[in-house]
């Protein structure tokens, strides 16, 4: 099952970081570099996908993929409202620890009144729990 956990942390940091890149046009390293606080959360980003890995390959050994499902569309979700800022709509990037994590409210209040962004990072969490089902019902057989 370590094998397991590895390999859906890389999935999950994959994906995670596909969404950082597109939502930052490109340009993540480049305002991280003027605000430290993106390496910050970049940090918290990595910490927390190796922590729903276990904790979701764990709760899949009970056939329960519908809370995997949930986690991961929390997580992607969140990945995209904390760095949506300062490259959407206009906005000023936020300097802060407090002001970057009430902004990136923000962002997933509005965006969640969209029909294509959730839908797309649903499938996307879909997709990764119920594969992440088969792949730890076949290591139980």
């Amino acid at each position: 099952m370590k094998t397991l956990i590895v390999k859906n942390t890389l999935f999950t940091l994959f994906v995670g970081f596909s969404i950082v890149w597109l939502i930052s046009l490109g340009k993540f390293f480049v305002t991280a570099s003027q605000y430290p606080v993106d390496y910050l959360y970049l940090v918290f980003g990595v910490a927390l996908a190796i922590l729903i890995s276990v904790y979701t390959v764990r709760d899949l050994q009970q056939n329960s993929w519908h809370k995997s499902f949930g986690i991961y569309f929390t997580y992607y979700f969140g990945a995209l409202g904390l760095f949506a800022d300062g490259h959407q709509a206009g906005w000023s990037h936020s300097d802060s620890f407090l002001d970057k994590l009430f902004m990136s409210g923000i962002y997933i209040f509005v965006f969640s009144f969209s029909f294509i962004v959730p839908l797309v990072i649903g499938l996307l969490a879909f997709v990764q729990a119920y594969l992440l089902s088969i792949a730890v019902e076949n290591r139980r057989i």
